[in-house]
Order: C-alpha cells, then structure tokens, then sequence
C-alpha cells in the first residue's frame, strides 16, 4: 500500500502542480555551499539509511546508474524499468557561483524531457522525476565544470511485501538543498504534523510523494505564505521532497507527540 493522506484543501492546485513530472521549482539563485553537519534524525543518528535502496521485497539493493562528464552532454541511454520514483543525484560542487547547471531526463523514445534541476552555482542534491519505464538518458545541457549524476531506478515499494523499511515517523532531518527523503513507513494512516524550517529568507517547498513517485500534496510553499505546520492523516509508504536553496530542518512526527 502506498501512501495514502487525507487532503481537503487545494486538491485541485496540487494536481495541476504534479503534471509537470519533476517534484520541485529550483533555479532560484546561487546556491549555498553546506558543512558537513548535515543528515537524518532523530539526533544523534548522522546519516539516512538510503541509499542504497532496497529491491521491491528487502532481499537485496538496487543498483545505481552512475554516470559523469564535463560541460553540456547528453549520457548514453539506460533502462528504467520499475514503477517506483526515479531518484537522481546530481553534483556540480565545482561551479562557480554564477554558472548556470542544467539536468534533464530525456525519453530515448520519443524525446519527453523531464525536469531534474536547474540552478545557478555549485549544487549537491537529490530531486525526483516521475516518468514511466522505457528508455532514457541524462542530458547535462548547462555545465561548465565537473559533474556526476547517479540514478536510482526505485520499486513501488508495498507494505505487504515484506520490505522492512528503516525510516518511520518520528523523522527529524536536517540537511540543505533539494532532497528526497524516504522511503517512509508512515504505518497505519494517522495524523502526522509536517514542518520545515529554512535557515535563510528565500523560497522553499516540502511535497508528500506516495510510493509510486506521485506528489499527495504540497504541503508547504512559503512564495504564497503557506510556512505553518501542516497535520495530515497519512499512512502507507511514501516519501518527502524539499525544495530550496539552503540549509533547512524537516520534521514529520505523530501529531500528538508534537502536542506533548
């Protein structure tokens, strides 16, 4: 089972938001440089269990499509075959802050491009496109210096297979950029608050993505003043996606532990 959230408000505008395949705006400005003092929570646990990311059932890890370059390029293709997210890591740490970086997914089929980032500056981030199996390549479009990009080719991951999934509510992360979070095993649906904390006055948006790589909701977008803690009733297996150009702190915990 996937995620699963009960939503009654902008239903309507967080489909439209979905349609464009890519979870997250991005190309908001330079990009911040971050310290190592980053990672998954609760404190005191340094880093995020994925990846590597498990196969559909747990008994083993998916591999990786690693590829990396110099300047604009387009990789060879490569498969992608389950009906999961597709994750993607991309790192352009060595560009100069007014050095625009570029990244597609490209359909080697029909020419479909899907939105990974686009941003000025150094970048190290993980974003999530949604596009169906097939064939595909990496097009780096804008570059001008080193790169790397690893894609995951992520299984729908289903509460009734057997995977057991190392990251539940309560979620505590801190990191910086644009990143995926998850796999979640939220459980039974229940009422979770959402939150994220910026710590600079720019943009950022926090999505809830169900196990297939569909956004649930936008449940944080501070451009329209939407900021405050969001509580939803959710369960299943999904993940968390954020959207911004600094350092920020998640949080996604059981609503009534928050009001204790």
């Amino acid at each position: 089972m996937g995620v699963s959230a009960a939503c009654m408000e902008r239903r309507q505008y967080l489909a439209a938001a979905a349609a464009g395949g890519a979870i997250g705006v991005g190309g908001v400005g330079g990009y911040v440089i971050l310290s190592d003092d980053v990672g998954f929570g609760p404190p005191g646990v340094p880093t995020a269990p994925y990846p590597p990311y498990p196969t559909a059932d747990g008994t083993g890890d998916i591999e990786p499509i690693s590829m990396s370059g110099s300047g604009p390029a387009t990789t060879d293709s490569f498969e992608l075959t389950r009906d999961g997210p597709t994750i993607i890591d991309t790192d352009a740490g060595d560009a100069a802050p007014d050095e625009r970086f570029q990244v597609t997914l490209v359909s080697a089929t029909d020419g479909t491009e899907y939105r990974v980032i686009e941003v000025l500056g150094p970048f190290t981030g993980r974003n999530l496109v949604n596009p169906p199996p097939g064939e595909y390549r990496v097009a780096v479009k804008q570059a001008s210096a080193d790169w790397t990009a690893t894609v995951y080719d992520v299984p729908a991951y289903d509460t009734d297979s057997g995977v057991d999934l190392e990251m539940n509510p309560p979620v505590v992360f801190n990191d910086g950029l644009d990143a995926v979070i998850g796999p979640i095993d939220f459980g039974a649906q229940q009422p979770i608050e959402f939150s994220l904390t910026a710590d600079a006055d720019v943009d950022y948006n926090l999505s809830l993505i169900d196990s297939n790589g569909e956004q649930v909701e936008l449940l944080i977008q501070s451009i329209v003043g939407q900021t405050d803690p969001q509580v939803r009733a959710v369960g299943g297996i999904g993940y968390l996606a954020v959207d911004t150009n600094t350092t920020w702190t998640l949080r996604a915990e059981p609503a009534d532990d928050t009001e204790s």
